[in-house]
């Protein structure tokens, strides 16, 4: 084994493509070059073995230092460019296009994904461009993941499909140039890293789109792998208007526990991902969802731009597009190394935003087991202002009154507004509360009644057919040890103190076990718009001096 490092190293050092006359810069530092040398002379990676999964995280941070903003800008630029006419399908710009992603798809040593070609022609000029990274396991390699971005757009743009002006180079910057340049530096990315996944991947450029997904219709239609052994499709169409940090991610409902395969955490500060319910006719993800295939597609939105002559490159938001392929790398060699892909899931068919909002619609708030209201009052000594009496005492028990000052709860001094109300929860019957009044010299202790029955955690939850082994956050009450663990609505959890759950039933058991053992506290993995985090429950009242109840 030791004897292939200097090979091993030379594919991962990158050096300058044979599709750009611009060097990488060279990224991996003395420590990672180290572990690539321990990993290799230990026989954990290699075309022999076993292959790196994500989780392993050295091949993958190879693969997304070689992924940078020069090239994605580079591709893009290229593609986006007045010389190429606006690419429209089996013009003399959209060849143009092709020559240039064969170029790229021909030095990244896959082989052609049609026999001996990397081309699938159709229609007289339009032409797929098709090549395969095969799979490293071989119980898995007949089994394929189809990878796709449509490179053709609307050429000088007609009433059919520009919404104007009409007459004029319509580039398609983000539609579709980025989703090319992203899927070029993914499989560029992969290609150099010596990651080979389990089952095999077919990367498809799709010609005619914006003619009515021509290309991928016509793949299904004279398939090059057998469709029984395509597990799955994902679309990348529109990527380089990320905003705000959401990637759009449409179909992780067409098979069951997709969301959770699609979950990672390593998402950068910012940037999220948007499970949306919408799955519509309009890309080239659907011909294989019509065939009952579980598809995704990635998206950054729609914009002002579209289908207009001013989708121009200087538009692109070129460092949002490598977040999106760092995020598209390290799904896609999750999804292909992952031992089972789920299937179909037809449920799905009827499913869209209208009815994600009924499905997910949140509970309730439950009512306040106070009577009162008040303002936290912070200085030298913190205090409860008392403002509104909503349930007066009965004449024979004195009582609260608007402008009393609370100091302290069951005897703990108030350090933060949460203590109040996490005690009111969480108490069984009654709470002591220590004021100051107006006209009396000395602090006095009151009882004060609670309403309703004590919530020990303040959480709801509910399952899916769609993620099984999951739950979905749809109640979390406010200053509840939930909410002070940090916990939202729409949340989801998938395990226990490092256990998986299997749903909601066996969640609601395992905690009200830890509930009745007066377990102090706990964790739960929580996964919020796609980022994955483990969070640490304490159902300990927030009585130290934190400042701060959120854990």
């Amino acid at each position: 084994m030791l004897n292939q490092l200097p090979v091993f190293w030379h594919r991962c050092a990158y050096l300058p493509s044979a599709r750009s006359n611009q060097p990488k810069t060279l990224r991996l530092n003395l420590q990672l070059y180290f572990k690539l040398i321990i990993v290799s002379a230990l026989g954990l990676c290699g075309s022999n073995q076993r292959p790196c999964h994500a989780g392993d995280n050295l091949w993958l941070d190879i693969a997304r230092s070689s992924i940078t903003t020069n090239e994605l800008h580079s591709h893009a630029s290229v593609l986006a460019d007045d010389t190429l006419e606006g690419r429209e399908a089996g013009s003399r710009g959209g060849r143009a296009a092709a020559k240039y992603i064969l170029k790229s798809i021909e030095s990244a040593e896959l082989r052609p994904g049609n026999g001996e070609s990397f081309t699938q022609k159709f229609h007289g000029r339009s032409q797929n461009l098709l090549a395969v990274l095969e799979g490293s396991n071989p119980d898995l390699r007949d089994e394929y993941i189809v990878v796709g971005a449509h490179y053709d757009h609307v050429g000088y743009g007609s009433r059919r499909n520009s919404f104007g002006p009409i007459g004029y180079i319509h580039n398609g910057a983000d539609d579709n140039a980025s989703g090319v340049a992203t899927l070029l530096e993914v499989i560029d990315a992969i290609t150099r890293s010596g990651h080979r996944p389990q089952r095999s991947i077919l990367f498809a450029f799709w010609d005619g789109e914006e003619k009515g997904l021509l290309g991928s219709k016509h793949w299904l239609n004279n398939s090059t792998v057998p469709l029984d052994a395509v597990k799955l499709m994902i679309n990348i169409d529109m990527v380089g208007r990320l905003t705000g940090g959401r990637i759009e991610l449409m179909g992780s409902r067409t098979a069951p526990g997709l969301r959770r395969i699609l979950s990672t955490t390593s998402l950068s500060e910012g940037t999220w991902v948007d499970f949306t319910w919408d799955l519509k006719d309009n890309s080239d993800h659907y011909p294989f969802y019509q065939r009952g295939i579980p598809c995704l597609c990635f998206h950054t939105g729609l914009h002002d731009d579209y289908h207009r002559p001013s989708d121009d490159i200087e538009k692109l938001n070129i460092e949002g597009m490598r977040e999106v392929s760092n995020y598209l790398l390290e799904q896609l060699c999750d999804l292909a190394d992952t031992e089972i892909l789920p299937e179909f899931r037809s449920g799905s068919r009827g499913e869209n935003p209208s009815s994600q909002r009924r499905i997910e619609a949140p509970l309730a708030t439950i009512p306040s087991r106070l009577g009162f209201t008040w303002e936290y009052v912070d200085g030298e000594s913190s205090q409860l202002l008392v403002q509104h009496v909503q349930r007066p005492a009965s004449p024979d028990q004195p009582g609260l009154q608007s402008g009393d000052r609370i100091l302290a709860v069951n005897g703990h001094p108030i350090t933060n507004e949460s203590l109040l109300p996490a005690a009111a929860l969480q108490s069984e019957s009654e709470l002591v509360l220590t004021i100051e009044r107006d006209g009396n010299e000395l602090p006095e202790a009151i009882t004060i009644p609670l309403q309703g029955q004590p919530v020990r955690l303040g959480l709801s939850w509910r399952g899916n057919e769609a993620e099984p082994d999951s739950v979905y956050i749809t109640r979390v009450v406010p200053h509840s040890p939930a909410a002070r663990a940090g916990i939202r609505l729409y949340d989801r959890i998938y395990s226990l103190d490092g256990q998986p759950i299997t749903g909601q039933d066996d969640l609601f058991a395992r905690v009200q076990s830890l509930l009745t053992s007066n377990t102090p506290r706990f964790h739960l993995e929580i996964e919020s718009r796609g980022l994955v985090r483990s969070v640490e429950v304490s159902l300990e009242l927030p009585t130290t001096e934190s400042g701060d109840a959120t854990l």
